[in-house]
């Protein structure tokens, strides 16, 4: 009689381990499941953040803060950049090899700015300068409006302005200033650059002209 009883409390054990294992099966086919499926969410999430050019600036604003006088052009900037399609990595690398090879980063935009102010300053009262210093008024309302968020205009095209301060440090007018204002005139010159890539606008027929002309005298 005890063995009738106990038999059906064998053959009961195995049935609920079965259940178990296709408990424990199924948690691990949920599991696996919720796994794969968050990359594929996050794919998606940053495929809609970066799907026009103007997102792609407000993220740019937001890791680097271009529109605050504490912002200066980096080698990561520059890395961002191109990452983001904005610039080829050809132009990163050749703006790269501008920067300062201490520093590996221009001057803040306010360090810049007043950089201006002074060499205006001090230049004023000297003969020939009033091409100069009209570069460099429009290069400080450029560097205003680095990234074109407060007007769809500059007061001069950026490439324009970049190529023409190009020609005046190559030229022999350049002897007016020190060393270390060239040096500072040559971080304004990549900001100005950096400025044309980030414009809203598309550059006219006159101002591509301008600018060509420019780049053959001081090819």
């Amino acid at each position: 009689m005890q063995v009738l009883t106990s038999s059906p409390q064998v053959t009961s054990q195995p049935a609920q381990t079965d259940t178990a294992a296709s408990s424990a099966t199924q948690t691990t086919a949920t599991e696996t499941t919720g796994t794969t499926a968050a990359p594929a969410t996050a794919a998606s999430e940053e495929k809609q953040v970066f799907s026009s050019r103007g997102e792609k600036f407000a993220q740019l604003n937001k890791e680097f803060d271009i529109t605050g006088s504490d912002f200066k052009i980096t080698n990561g900037f520059l890395s961002r950049l191109s990452e983001l399609g904005l610039i080829t990595e050809s132009e990163a690398s050749k703006l790269a090899g501008g920067l300062n090879s201490v520093t590996g980063s221009t001057d803040t935009v306010g360090g810049l700015k007043g950089a201006i102010d002074a060499i205006s300053e001090r230049v004023k009262d000297e003969d020939g300068v009033s091409g100069l210093l009209k570069l460099l008024e429009n290069s400080k309302e450029i560097l205003d409006n680095l990234d074109g968020s407060k007007s769809k205009t500059f007061p001069v095209d950026p490439a324009t302005a970049a190529a023409e301060l190009e020609s005046f440090l190559k030229s022999d007018e350049a002897d007016i200033l020190t060393d270390k204002e060239k040096d500072s005139l040559k971080d304004v010159q990549t900001a100005l650059t950096i400025a044309d890539k980030l414009s809203p606008e598309q550059r006219t027929s006159a101002e591509v002209s301008k600018y060509m002309s420019i780049l053959k005298q001081f090819g």
